[in-house]
């Protein structure tokens, strides 16, 4: 009887232990927006993917988050300089480019804008780059970028909240509300 109740005193704890390193950030829809397939030089439009999926997230005691997608935790790592790390080319397509993140953003550098990254094994898809930026408090945009033999895919994809206040900037000027009558 001493062991169970010890061992559930150890269970009981070292929940509240991961409970107190995980800040939960919520559940998020995600919806596949736009992509490419980049091949001998050649960029063609990858199809309209409307399905959505949901994904839960959460920041971990270090910063890094951590999302969790079908009961699989993946840890994504600060990218040092934010925004500012990152390059890439969205030419001739209609993936955001560093200047649609940053005017999205509250900030007025790139370095300002966090962003976390890391190289996962993505089911279908092998080895990719997974990235993710904020898109204000709650919306993420990230790109999925895949090297299937001779070819470059890339896949961006847009997080939304499933709940909670919606997306919308603060407004910059104060101007006083109408009187309605």
């Amino acid at each position: 009887m001493r062991l169970f109740l010890s061992l559930v005193l150890i269970w009981m704890l070292s929940g509240t232990a991961l409970a107190d390193t995980m800040q939960p950030l919520g559940r998020f829809h995600v919806i596949n927006t736009a992509g490419f397939i980049e091949r001998d030089g050649n960029r063609a439009p990858l199809a309209s993917d409307l399905e959505t999926g949901e994904l839960t997230l959460y920041r971990n005691v270090v910063g890094n988050l951590v999302l969790t997608i079908s009961e699989t935790d993946i840890e994504l790592f600060e990218v040092e300089n934010g925004l500012a790390g990152l390059t890439w080319n969205s030419g001739d397509s209609s993936l955001l480019e560093a200047a649609d993140i940053l005017d999205l953003s509250p900030h007025t550098l790139p370095e300002q804008v966090q962003a976390w990254g890391a190289d996962v094994t993505w089911p279908g898809q092998g080895e990719v780059q997974l990235v993710l930026l904020p898109l204000g408090e709650n919306a993420y945009s990230s790109f999925l970028i895949s090297h299937p033999g001779s070819s470059t895919v890339v896949r961006q994809m847009e997080l939304r909240k499933v709940s909670g206040p919606p997306n919308r900037p603060a407004p910059k000027a104060t101007v006083p509300a109408p009187v309605l009558n």
